[in-house]
């Protein structure tokens, strides 16, 4: 039983920030990487914004948001 426990305790996390969250640069720690000229997934906008982020678990990896409607379009 105590050795099912540790395990539960020591669960790899994987980057939690998933396509279409609303962006929080301030709570994932954002870095500005690189812009996009593509369009948005969920509004007309024909620009994206790449930021290298930090996930509440400390997992670091990038995405892609629109600056208008602030959701992330995609992870790369």
């Amino acid at each position: 039983m105590e050795q099912a426990n540790q395990l539960n305790n020591d669960e790899i996390r994987i980057f939690s920030i998933a396509v279409g969250q609303t962006f929080k640069p301030y709570v994932w720690k954002a870095s500005h990487d690189m812009d996009f000229k593509s369009e948005c997934l969920y509004c007309d906008s024909e620009t994206l914004k790449g930021y290298k982020v930090e996930d509440e678990y400390g997992n670091v990896g990038r995405i892609a948001t629109c600056p208008d409607c602030d959701r992330v379009n995609a992870k790369y």
